[in-house]
């Protein structure tokens, strides 16, 4: 069974994209079937029109239903991310949080993950087939 991944993250500078496209390799290396809305932005249509932002809502949002599992880049808390973390938790997806740095993270964010891990390496060994649950332990806000 292939293990659909919802990835959410910022990809707006040059931080998060370095980000996000080591996690998409790390996922992917993996063998696991990676939606990162980076990759999906509706190219067709003029960016920002509403259009553009009605498909593109409605792709994203159909993508983390269809997911087994997001991952979410927590570090620069990108609204979006955040919408996508909240979505994910009402509709019972288990959330990865990759957390890089070591700012405090939100209750919100604490109570709904089902798994923290804080570094690329805790990424690449974490096992996306079993799904342990690691709790975060570090400061909130």
């Amino acid at each position: 069974m292939t293990v659909r991944v919802y990835l959410a993250s910022g990809f707006f500078n040059d931080q998060q994209l370095q980000k996000v496209e080591k996690t998409e390799g790390i996922l992917r290396a993996k063998g696991l079937l990676v939606f990162s809305p980076r990759e999906h932005q509706n190219e067709s249509l003029p960016f920002g029109s509403r259009e553009w932002r009605a498909e593109t809502f409605r792709d994203d949002r159909a993508a983390i239903l269809q997911s087994d599992v997001v991952v979410a880049i927590y570090d620069e808390q990108d609204a979006g991310t955040m919408w996508e973390i909240g979505f994910a938790y009402a509709n019972q997806k288990p959330i990865v949080i990759l957390h890089i740095n070591e700012e405090p993270v939100n209750i919100m964010i604490t109570e709904s993950l089902h798994a923290y891990v804080d570094s690329f390496r805790q990424l690449d060994e974490y096992s996306f087939y079993r799904l342990r649950k690691i709790p975060y332990e570090g400061d909130v806000t």
